[in-house]
């Protein structure tokens, strides 16, 4: 069974003090790195919107019904 999950801790002095210093620090991305992303994101957009293009066409051929998925 799955343990409790714990109250996150609330911080005080140097420690907070040090949390909100990194907090406000800027880590630009490097243009690169922005590239592979967005290329992965296309990718990813480009490969669901097929697959829901499939599967309107199955539900069309079907009478509303997906054959490849089960209805629960």
């Amino acid at each position: 069974m799955a343990r409790e999950i714990r109250e996150t801790p609330i911080l005080f002095g140097e420690d907070a003090r040090r949390f909100l210093a990194r907090m406000e620090e800027r880590h630009p991305e490097p243009p690169e790195v922005r590239a592979r992303r967005l290329r992965n994101y296309e990718l990813m957009k480009k490969a669901y919107e097929l697959g829901m293009a499939e599967k309107r066409a199955r539900e069309a051929a079907n009478g509303g019904v997906d054959p490849c998925f089960r209805q629960v």
